[in-house]
C-alpha cells in the first residue's frame, strides 16, 4: 500500500500565519522581495522603482486579510525569512525611522536577527519625509495651478521654502509631544493637532490619564516632553529625522489655505494628503536622496538613470 504523503500547510512559506501574504510571495516568483509596511509606501515604491519591477516586488504587509502591517509585521516576517531561509538571500524588509535615535537606529539594523536584511530609513523619520522638499512641493503646486489659477501667485520657491520652515518648526512641539507618549507606550496625537503648546501638553496628559494638575506623575511626564523638544531642537539641522511627514502634509495642506486666503481671499485646498503618487512621480524624476542609493545596494538593485 503506497504511502500517503500529507503535505505541509502552507508550503514553503508555513512559518508566514497570514495566507494571503503568503501567496504574495509565491507569486512574486524569484524576484527580490521587499517586505513594506503600507498600502501607500506600497504605491510609492513601485512608482520610483516602476522601470525594475521585473525583478523587484513590493509586498503590503497591511493589506491582506487579518495582517495589521507597520514596522513590527515587516520585522517580524524578515526575522522569520531569516530563521527559516538561511540560505536565501533575496528576502528584505524596509520601514521607517520612527522616533529613534541614530544609536539606536543602527543597534536594530546590526541585529544578526536580520541578517542584514532590514533597511530602515536614516535621514528621515517616514516616506513621505521625502516630499518635504521645496522644488518638490513647487512643482506640485504648479501643476496643481493649471487646474486651480488662484494657486498662481504662492508659486513662487521662496515662499514655499518659507512656508516649509514654518510648518516644520510649528511641528517640533507635536514631535515632541509624540516621542513622549511613544515613551509611554500610548498613541500619538493625531495629525490635526494644533501645534500649540498648551493644547499639546495637555493632550499628552489626557492620553497618559494624568490630570493637568501638577502632580509629581504629570511633572515627570512634562519633563520628558521637555527633554525630547530640547533634543530636537539642538538638531535642528537633521528636523527632518524627527518630524513626521504625514503630518508635515495636512499642516503644509492648512498653510497654503491660509495663505491663498491672505492672497486671494478665497482657500484653496489642494488635497495634497491624497497626492503621494504625483509627489512620488515628481520625486522619481530627481536625483533619489542618498537613503534610497543605500537601499538600493543593499538588495542590489540600481534605479535606471532618467533621461533628460
Amino acid at each position: 500500500m503506497p504511502v500517503q504523503f500529507i503535505p505541509i500547510r502552507g508550503g514553503k512559506y508555513c512559518f508566514i500565519d497570514n495566507q494571503g501574504i503568503r501567496n504574495s510571495i509565491d507569486e512574486a516568483g524569484r524576484k527580490i522581495v521587499v517586505f513594506v509596511e503600507g498600502y501607500d509606501d506600497w504605491v510609492i515604491y513601485r512608482i520610483l522603482y516602476e522601470g525594475e519591477l521585473n525583478r523587484i516586488d513590493f509586498i503590503d504587509v497591511s493589506v491582506q486579510g487579518e495582517a495589521t502591517g507597520g514596522a513590527d509585521t515587516v520585522k517580524e516576517y524578515i526575522e522569520k525569512m531569516v530563521f527559516y531561509l538561511k540560505s536565501e538571500e533575496r528576502y528584505f524588509g524596509i520601514t521607517d525611522r520612527d522616533y529613534r535615535t541614530d544609536d539606536e537606529l543602527q543597534d536594530e539594523i546590526d541585529d544578526p536577527k536580520y541578517n542584514n536584511k532590514l533597511f530602515i530609513f536614516s535621514e528621515c523619520y517616514t516616506l513621505e519625509n521625502y516630499f518635504i522638499d521645496s522644488k518638490i512641493l513647487y512643482d506640485f503646486l504648479r501643476d496643481k495651478s493649471i487646474s486651480n489659477k488662484k494657486l498662481i501667485p504662492i508659486i513662487d520657491i521662496n515662499k514655499i521654502e518659507n512656508i516649509i520652515n514654518i510648518v516644520c518648526k510649528e511641528l517640533i512641539v507635536i514631535s515632541a509631544a509624540n516621542w513622549t507618549l511613544k515613551f509611554f507606550r500610548k498613541e500619538f496625537l493625531s495629525r490635526n493637532t494644533p501645534c500649540d503648546e498648551n493644547i499639546v501638553t495637555k493632550n499628552i496628559l489626557h492620553s497618559l490619564s494624568i490630570s493637568p494638575n501638577m502632580t509629581e506623575a504629570s511633572k515627570n511626564v512634562l519633563y520628558r516632553y521637555e527633554y525630547f523638544k530640547w533634543f530636537i531642537l539642538n538638531r535642528i539641522d537633521d528636523l527632518q529625522k524627527y518630524l513626521h511627514g504625514k503630518y508635515f502634509l495636512f499642516h503644509f495642506n492648512k498653510a497654503i489655505k491660509e495663505e491663498t486666503e491672505r492672497t486671494s481671499k478665497k482657500r484653496v485646498n489642494v488635497d495634497i494628503d491624497n497626492a503621494k503618487a504625483h509627489l512620488a512621480r515628481i520625486l522619481k524624476n530627481n536625483d533619489l536622496p542618498d537613503d534610497f542609493k543605500k537601499f538600493e545596494g543593499l538588495v542590489g538593485i540600481h534605479k535606471a538613470v532618467q533621461s533628460q
